[in-house]
């Protein structure tokens, strides 16, 4: 299961050295969490420029590990990571170790936002992060003007169907997309629909398609749906 944590003003340590815990930091910073880096190297510039707080030293005290809501140790030093697992216990942080999957309690995944509202997130849990990143480009750039119109009919049906008291679960969401996808504007008709119950019990009262040329193919499952819809009607 993958999920999105909130950051903004979490507070969170990075632990390392490398150019991966200066990327680290600031990613994290950007994501509104207020970052402590505790590195032995020089100070970056880059860090400086993202707002994070950091302090550099020698040696991880367990005292720096105290209110932490999360923390990503990028070293990969056994020892280290092995140490804190054990604080993380004890603690109740969030543990990230990168490639040491026995000692996280989480994966990273790999995220590319496409609009404000969406972003792709795809996780192997931690066996190949770069295949991870590849086919989460990969499928972001699939993601195009339509698919965005869609998810603004499904926010705005949602925001409708609240209003009136009824269930999302029960909404015939294939019915909306296809609609959407084959440039109806009148999509309100489909929430309208659902409200009436005789209709409600036989499906959306959406025009429904009259032959196989017209389905767009949203997947094989809606295809099908559709398909005994279009046979139905035609009996």
């Amino acid at each position: 299961m993958i999920v999105s944590l909130r950051l903004a003003d979490k507070p969170v340590l990075v632990v390392g050295s490398g150019r991966e815990a200066v990327y680290r930091s600031e990613m994290l910073s950007l994501n509104g969490a207020k970052v402590r880096l505790v590195s032995t190297a020089k100070r970056s510039p880059e860090l400086q420029l993202c707002g994070a707080n950091f302090s550099f030293q020698k040696r991880l005290r367990t005292r720096d590990l105290k209110g932490v809501f999360l923390v990503i140790a990028t070293d990969r030093d056994s020892a280290t990571n092995e140490w804190l697992a054990k604080k993380s216990r004890k603690f109740g942080f969030l543990l990230n170790t990168l490639d040491e999957r026995q000692t996280s309690t989480f994966y990273n995944v790999a995220v590319r936002r496409v609009s404000p509202d969406v972003q792709i997130a795809v996780s192997t849990d931690g066996s190949s992060p770069a295949f991870a990143s590849r086919l989460s480009t990969r499928l972001a750039n699939q993601v195009d003007q339509r698919d965005l119109e869609v998810l603004q009919a499904f926010k705005s049906n949602r925001d409708r169907l609240k209003a009136i008291g009824q269930s999302t679960f029960d909404f015939d969401w294939n019915e909306l997309e296809y609609q959407v996808r084959r440039g109806n504007h009148h999509i309100g008709e489909v929430v309208d629909s659902f409200q009436n119950k005789n209709q409600a019990s036989s499906g959306m009262a959406a025009a429904l398609v009259q032959s196989d040329e017209d389905i767009w193919p949203i997947t094989p499952f809606t295809n099908n749906l559709l398909r005994n819809r279009s046979s139905k009607n035609s009996s």
